[in-house]
């Protein structure tokens, strides 16, 4: 039987014609994620056009969320206690590598330093975000001499963080809900060129709905706006408006 010899080319060759096949996508929208695609950033920008920057050398950026608890139990709850949820807060645990010359821990060290609340953002891997306001309460570094420096900071949330960002289309917005505590109903909306007119949006107890027809009057790009609360303090809304 005669033998045949392939040279190295000729077997990358077939390995890439056997390789062109379009494989299919998984059905089901509810996937799993790798943690190192959850990232954290900094707004060095203003309050409503924000420029956000990466903290570098992450490798952890954990978003905890908790309600106080309150215990409602009396003589006759049938021997168990009953529990209400209390005050909301938020706090992200941020640990990494202790980067020299990085610009966003160098502005976190510097918000640390003069006691300033910092704005940020929590993207997630299908690139929707979270962005609240944090003071920032604990900030460690860790130098053993056989390992490498690690930065370990706490950020404790100063008010409610986003719902999740909601992209819409401009062409065809659709209407966007955003929710928050049950006692309260919006007062004002604003964002970035002032009050939002009422008509432009809808609220009762509980959750705000902005309008399609007035999110296409938009420009492309991110939209930040904040609603303030009849009960008090402001929720930060995030809107994409996508081509």
């Amino acid at each position: 039987m005669k033998k045949y010899k392939l040279n190295i080319f000729e077997l990358q060759k077939f390995a890439v014609v056997g390789m062109e096949q379009e494989l299919p996508e998984e059905p089901n929208a509810s996937i799993a994620t790798a943690g190192k695609d959850y990232l954290m950033y900094v707004n060095i920008g203003t309050a409503f056009v924000p420029d956000w920057l990466l903290v570098g050398g992450q490798r952890g950026a954990s978003l905890s969320q908790s309600a106080d608890e309150i215990s409602t139990g009396h003589k006759t709850s049938g021997g168990f206690k009953e529990t209400m949820p209390g005050l909301l807060s938020w706090s992200i645990s941020l640990d990494g590598l202790l980067l020299l010359k990085n610009e966003g821990v160098a502005v976190l060290r510097q918000a640390f330093y003069q006691r300033k609340k910092i704005n940020i953002k929590l993207r997630y891997p299908d690139d929707s975000y979270q962005v609240g306001w944090a003071a920032i309460t604990a900030f460690d570094s860790d130098t053993p001499h056989d390992g490498e420096a690690t930065l370990k900071g706490t950020l404790s949330g100063s008010g409610p963080i986003s719902n999740l960002s909601e992209v819409v289309s401009k062409t065809a917005a659709d209407d966007i809900a955003i929710y928050f505590d049950a006692k309260a109903k919006v007062k004002t909306l604003k964002d970035a060129s002032g009050a939002v007119l009422a008509a432009n949006y809808t609220t009762d107890y509980g959750y705000i709905i902005i309008k399609g027809d007035y999110l296409e009057t938009l420009t492309v790009g991110e939209h930040l706006f904040y609603a303030s609360l009849t009960t008090g303090g402001d929720i930060p809304c995030v809107t994409v408006i996508a081509a």
